[in-house]
């Protein structure tokens, strides 16, 4: 794997980025499994035995990240319009991307059916909008912040990787939802919504979020852009948003009343 390490001024093959960027996928998605899927918080709630208060703070939590982290997804378009001016049959995927977030299925997009969730948990919009957030919760929103403003094209690419395991996530909340807590489908609108997003080809042809990413990572890779900050890589940025989504669910089930 010595050759396949990615280095600022090295140009990738195609083959040798696609094998770097499948191996750190492998890695988010083992993490993912043991961070989150196999934590305190989704266990528990897999079997149907979290209580609703736990549940209920998650989301209220979720709810205001989901608004914040959609925001930085379009900022991307701007901050990092050097590189896709070098690779413009990347702009339009990036394009109908950032409008999927805000006008499926219909504006003001994902915050509607997030909204729809919310309330069917019995919470407020102004809980959901209003409310500080719990610092536990806001850590992962203020590291993708800081990829955003202070590091490089290619850290806050490679911190997308969670795309896909978020997709395969919600897939878990949409069935556990309605199986064992008595949601209707329409309740956990929100849940079935990012699935297909971020996992699946959907209305005119908007390629999943979790591809795109890979794509746009693979031209990273292949242009010998892979600019890190001292202290930071491409798989540390993949697996440290890993684990800050763990923080997220472990402080809920934690402090939840």
């Amino acid at each position: 794997m010595s050759q396949l390490v990615p280095r600022l001024g090295v140009k990738m093959s195609p083959d040798e980025a696609k094998a770097y960027i499948d191996e750190v996928n492998r890695k988010v998605i083992q993490r993912w499994k043991e961070r989150v899927t196999q934590g305190p918080f989704m266990s528990k709630f897999l079997e149907g035995t979290l209580p609703m208060s736990a549940i209920k703070l998650f989301f209220k939590n979720w709810g205001n990240f989901t608004v914040e982290i959609n925001t930085l997804v379009a900022v991307s378009y701007h901050k990092h319009i050097g590189f896709f001016k070098r690779h413009p049959d990347l702009m339009a995927p990036l394009g109908v991307k950032i409008a999927d977030e805000f006008i499926h299925p219909q504006p003001p997009g994902h915050v509607l059916v997030m909204l729809q969730t919310a309330e069917a948990l019995g919470l407020t919009k102004d809980q959901i909008l209003r409310e500080p957030m719990l610092p536990e919760c806001r850590a992962i929103l203020d590291f993708k912040r800081q990829l955003m403003w202070e590091g490089t094209v290619a850290e806050w690419w490679f911190s997308m990787l969670t795309e896909e395991p978020i997709g395969h996530w919600a897939a878990m909340w949409f069935k556990t939802l309605t199986h064992e807590y008595g949601f209707t489908k329409q309740q956990a609108v929100y849940f079935s919504t990012h699935e297909e997003a971020d996992l699946k080809e959907h209305e005119d042809g908007v390629m999943g979020h979790g591809s795109f990413n890979k794509l746009v990572m693979q031209r990273i890779l292949e242009d010998g852009y892979a600019d890190c900050r001292e202290g930071y890589n491409l798989e540390y940025c993949a697996t440290a948003a890993v684990d800050l989504y763990g923080v997220m669910h472990r402080a809920t089930v934690e402090l939840a009343p």
